[in-house]
């Protein structure tokens, strides 16, 4: 537990009333260096198995992950629970802008004619996420009008929007 970065893990006998509030901060610190490692966005459904598996056996519920991640703004912790249109759901370092993800994938696509495409798998490669993380991304830019899609017979790939 000690490698993974847990000591003492926050339980409801010794934080009491606090239990979600202190179990907000203990989690804000354990994501640092799995966040960093995730380009700073990790699905919801990893962020709960790689937490409970460093607590050993003082294993949390869901609701009780969820409770604790809708404290972070709360607390100040430098990340917050995003749901996609799709209903996946991500915890997002703040850092971690559409903004600055659209200029990653508008680079991954960029050169003065057509051009490459690019598809959902290559972008999680790229940049360090799951597969389908990278989905979302893609739609989120197309929806910016970043990238336009084809889904032709090689499937679908995403392009630089020229229109």
């Amino acid at each position: 537990l000690l490698e993974l970065g847990i000591v003492s893990p926050v339980t409801r006998d010794t934080a009491g009333s606090l239990y979600h509030q202190e179990l907000a901060r203990q989690l804000a610190d354990f994501l640092r260096v799995p966040m960093e490692r995730a380009s700073g966005m990790m699905p919801l459904p990893d962020v709960y198995c790689l937490y409970n598996r460093a607590r050993g056996t003082e294993l949390i519920s869901p609701d009780d992950l969820l409770a604790a991640i809708s404290l972070f703004p709360k607390i100040r912790a430098p990340y917050t629970l995003r749901e996609f249109a799709s209903g996946v759901k991500v915890v997002q370092a703040a850092s971690h802008s559409d903004d600055a993800v659209c200029r990653r994938l508008a680079e991954m696509v960029l050169l003065a004619t057509l051009g490459p495409s690019i598809t959902r798998t290559e972008v999680a490669v790229r940049l360090a996420m799951p597969v389908p993380v990278a989905g979302e991304h893609l739609r989120m830019a197309e929806a910016r009008g970043v990238l336009c899609r084809d889904d032709g017979p090689e499937g679908l790939r995403y392009f630089r929007n020229f229109f």
